[in-house]
């Protein structure tokens, strides 16, 4: 019985290791820059881009603190097989124009 929890245990560290390779960080900005790495995240997805943003809040900063998000640390992850085509629209972000 002890083998097969050691089994499991081994299983689940490998599986935690191979997924974050999966995942390339493109992007790594703060406040303000923060909301335009949330917009090119929003363009990545609407362009069947597989994406993740993870925010990480400064350490010490409570839930209520208003200006945590002014603090915390946004990162853009594209999955490694999307990276390429992820950095091509990036590239032409900048020139499409915004719709009102």
């Amino acid at each position: 019985m002890g083998w097969m929890i050691m089994l499991l245990a081994v299983l689940l560290i490998a599986w935690f290791v191979m997924r974050g390779q999966m995942w390339k960080t493109l992007l790594v900005g703060s406040g303000d820059n923060a909301e335009d790495i949330e917009a090119k995240y929003a363009y990545l997805k609407s362009n069947d881009i597989r994406c993740q943003l993870r925010s990480e809040a400064a350490a010490g900063m409570g839930i209520a603190d208003p200006s945590v998000r002014s603090r915390s640390t946004v990162k853009l992850n594209v999955h490694k097989n999307d990276l390429e085509r992820a950095g091509r629209l990036l590239d032409e972000y900048g020139k499409v124009p915004l719709s009102l």
